[in-house]
């Protein structure tokens, strides 16, 4: 009996990564593959992808329809990236505002590296960093007329996305 009351938190205390996304924005959904978090930004992609293959990803996108952004990458996925205005991800619950926020959150189409970008309105990120340098959460975001997407998340660390220089 001893054994089952000292077992029980070793077995119930380790989590595996996991990624659970609900939503749509503007028709497209994300059915996450892959997901990392590093310096200042969180990114959940449906596609499998490889920490060193995060090098796309930057701190703002245009979310002017009528333009794309060219990515350095040359695979097609829809993605979920949030951006922290922070050298770092934080841990706390924040609030995301299409202005004036502390974190940006953007939902990429991305097709043979070109994307075009969709700007939360409103909503929030609840993110905790435990121990093992795991970034564990939910989240729950407005595109406006285009949609929006909650889920939750326990992901890796990707050593890729580089801490913001100090300006």
């Amino acid at each position: 009996m001893r054994f089952l009351l000292l077992s029980f938190p070793i077995v119930f205390g380790c989590q595996k990564p996991f990624i659970e996304v609900s939503g749509n924005v503007d028709g497209h959904s994300l059915k996450p593959e892959s997901a990392y978090w590093g310096g200042p930004f969180l990114a959940i992609v449906n596609a499998e992808t490889e920490c060193m293959d995060m090098a796309w990803v930057v701190d703002e996108y245009s979310d002017d329809q009528a333009s794309d952004n060219e990515l350095d990458t040359d695979q097609s996925f829809n993605a979920l990236q949030f951006t922290y205005e922070d050298k770092t991800v934080k841990d706390g619950k924040v609030s995301i505002s299409y202005n004036d926020s502390p974190v940006l959150a953007w939902f990429l189409v991305v097709e043979d590296g070109d994307a075009t970008a969709y700007r939360a309105t409103t909503g929030f990120i609840d993110v905790e960093i435990d121990k093992k340098d795991r970034a564990k959460g939910d989240f729950d975001i407005d595109f406006g007329d285009d949609g929006s997407l909650k889920g939750d998340f326990l992901i890796e660390n990707c050593s890729n996305l580089k801490k913001r220089k100090d300006d």
